[in-house]
């Protein structure tokens, strides 16, 4: 399951809806519906109940939620370890240092 499938099953989780999940994530709704299948398909199980009325996870998605919420969260962290690296690079070639012993 790729990022943005499990940032897509997260979105449909926290939201209830196909169509607020694709406004959220600026995908179309058919976007959402083909990720949703193929997450399905690559996991065998259904994960989403749909109504008329919304979306609701099954008991397999209620299951699968904590641990995609624990890799969004990593990927967060990475990103944010990378940024932190890249500013700490700006700044050192901004202000002549060196990150080498003297």
């Amino acid at each position: 399951m790729t990022l943005l499938a499990c940032q897509i099953f997260s979105t449909i989780a926290h939201e209830g809806s196909f169509a607020r999940t694709a406004e959220q994530l600026h995908l179309t709704p058919s976007a959402i519906s083909h990720a949703v299948s193929t997450m399905e398909a690559e996991c065998g199980f259904p994960l989403f109940t749909r109504t008329k009325s919304g979306v609701t996870m099954t008991a397999a998605a209620e299951n699968l939620l904590p641990a995609i919420q624990r890799l969004l969260a990593s990927s967060e962290s990475l990103d944010q370890s990378i940024a932190q690296i890249n500013a700490c690079t700006k700044a050192c070639c901004a202000w002549g240092c060196s990150t080498l012993p003297a």
